[in-house]
């Protein structure tokens, strides 16, 4: 409270700490592995922690409200400035600078840390003027003005080229050189940005731009259009049939609309690439790379509809009292979702494959400067795929389909659970996801060691053992308790306990089937996150709801 500058940096600092962490975890973790199990090791180590920290704090740019995917909502996100007696060239420049430069720390520190355990030094000193410039470029484009068309338009305009220019710099192993005209660029893209975004902060502050209309209050989930494209009523002679239907009109009918999209996109894509060339890295690599984690990951996820707001995570008054029980209801949107996600996986798996058939229209394609061309490796890949699938009986294709919901429907269980944990013991989920973090990059460094021939190799092998032990426990206790205190809360019923036990050992028998002679761990290590993530879906659930 001494000072005014002082007390915005707390702030900052307070809304920043915690993704501080994340980040410099994940580029620490990131590149560590990086390092050890790649070839290229050392210019990925440096692209991971480059683009960990190239972009403005999400934590302070949420502030205004919106979501991460549409950029969240334009404009200066600490309004509540415009009241104080401060400034403005103080108060954005406080808030503008310290996201800059915690970007260059954290980058640095990673950098520094990941290049001295590791032996090969990554670019330091001479990559800050370009995480300088790229920062206040976002941070100019995000808050200079609440017009999402102008935001939109300047980040299309300002990162390519921000992007372009240091990728011709990076040279194998990974050295930035920029030109004395390139940082001479740098640093009017740093004060050309500033200026703009102080002076159209100024006149937000002042009331000079146009007041918009409010929106209507929105569901918190898929836009309204894309939720009432498909319209069936309700159907009123059972429960369970009025919960599918409510599941698909909010979230699983437009997750199979974005899939179609996405295939309709792929198609395309393969064939602007026979006259368009320069479209053949995104046609190949972004169905694989971006299309399918997007809809395993992010559209999988949140099967249990927890919203967030400014300041809080939580389930809706709708969610939280139906008067169904908790097992049904968790299941019941599991399965809903996985269905949904599986047919949009499906629309871009047959898209994808259908359009890899027009590779053989492509003229000579040497991607990255190679001299050798791309295109018969891609066509006998995709040879060596038809082949391997048309020799496969009716038998043979029905495992790896049911393999495949199986894990599709664990990845959806376990997003659900991780989302509503998150909701209600945020700390203690942020913890363990450090702790975790912590966890692998001592491995890391250890299996490092022992590359080296600084530790010994038994002592890695035997960390790994007794960890896998370690985790089997965990996970058996964990599931006892879940099994214990769901009961014991009501969320689970014997049907929904049965169920979760015969999908386990059928799992388990099958692949003892397959493989006789697998021994005990990798038996317990196959049934037991099943069972776990079964029983945790709903206690997760019902603890969101009910506390």
């Amino acid at each position: 409270m001494r000072s005014p500058i002082v007390a915005m940096l707390w702030e900052n600092w307070r809304l920043t700490r915690v993704e501080a962490a994340w980040r410099l975890g994940q580029g620490i973790v990131l590149g560590s592995a990086a390092m050890l199990w790649l070839d290229a090791g050392a210019t990925i180590a440096f692209w991971i922690i480059l683009c960990s920290n190239a972009f403005i704090w999400f934590s302070i740019a949420k502030l205004n409200g919106g979501r991460f995917m549409d950029g969240y909502k334009p404009g200066f996100p600490f309004y509540l400035l415009y009241s104080r007696p401060v400034p403005t060239f103080v108060f954005v420049g406080v808030t503008v600078m310290y996201d800059a430069l915690s970007g260059v720390v954290l980058y640095l520190v990673s950098a520094a840390f990941v290049g001295f355990v590791f032996g090969q030094p990554l670019p330091m000193f001479s990559v800050i003027p370009w995480i300088l410039a790229s920062r206040l470029a976002y941070t100019c484009v995000q808050w200079s003005t609440p017009n999402r068309i102008v935001q939109w338009v300047g980040s299309l305009v300002i990162y390519p080229p921000l992007f372009l220019s240091i990728q011709h710099s990076v040279g194998s192993p990974p050295q930035v050189e920029l030109s004395i005209t390139e940082n001479a660029v740098m640093i009017l893209v740093c004060v050309v940005s500033f200026v703009l975004t102080v002076a159209g902060v100024a006149r937000q502050r002042r009331g000079d731009f146009v007041a918009v209309v409010p929106r209507a209050e929105r569901s918190g989930g898929y836009p309204d259009w894309l939720v009432s494209m498909f319209r069936f009523p309700c159907p009123t002679t059972s429960a369970t049939r009025a919960q599918v239907w409510f599941e698909l009109k909010s979230s699983g009918l437009p997750v199979v609309t974005i899939g179609l999209a996405m295939a309709v996109v792929i198609f395309l894509l393969y064939a602007i690439s026979i006259a368009v060339a320069p479209a053949r890295p995104a046609a190949v690599a972004a169905p694989i790379m971006f299309g399918i984690p997007l809809l395993l990951f992010y559209f999988g996820g949140n099967a249990f509809g927890i919203r967030r707001r400014q300041g809080r995570t939580y389930v809706s008054a709708f969610e939280a009292t139906q008067p169904y029980n908790t097992a049904q209801l968790a299941g019941v949107k599991v399965v809903v979702r996985t269905a949904c996600v599986l047919a949009a996986l499906i629309a871009v798996g047959v898209s994808l494959w259908a359009s890899s058939s027009l590779v053989s229209a492509w003229t000579e394609w040497m991607p990255g400067g190679q001299q050798v061309d791309a295109r018969p490796g891609l066509l006998q890949t995709r040879q060596k795929i038809g082949d391997a699938l048309g020799g496969l009986t009716g038998y043979a294709l029905a495992v790896p389909a049911i393999v495949t919901s199986v894990a599709v429907a664990f990845l959806v269980a376990s997003l659900a659970a991780f989302t509503a944990l998150r909701a209600r013991y945020s700390r203690r989920v942020l913890v363990a996801g450090l702790l975790l973090l912590l966890f692998v990059l001592a491995f890391a460094l250890l299996a490092w060691a022992t590359k080296r021939g600084i530790a010994p190799e038994f002592l890695l092998h035997a960390i790994l053992r007794a960890t896998g032990w370690i985790a089997l426990a965990a996970m058996a206790l964990t599931t006892i308790y879940l099994v214990w205190s769901g009961f014991a809360g009501r969320a689970l019923t014997v049907r929904y306990a049965c169920g979760a036990l015969v999908i386990a050992a059928a799992i388990g028998a099958a692949r003892l089937a397959g493989m006789p002679a697998m021994n005990v761990a990798g038996l317990l290590w196959l049934v037991l996150p099943i069972l776990t993530v079964s029983f945790l879906a709903p206690w997760s659930l019902n603890r969101v709801r009910h506390t």
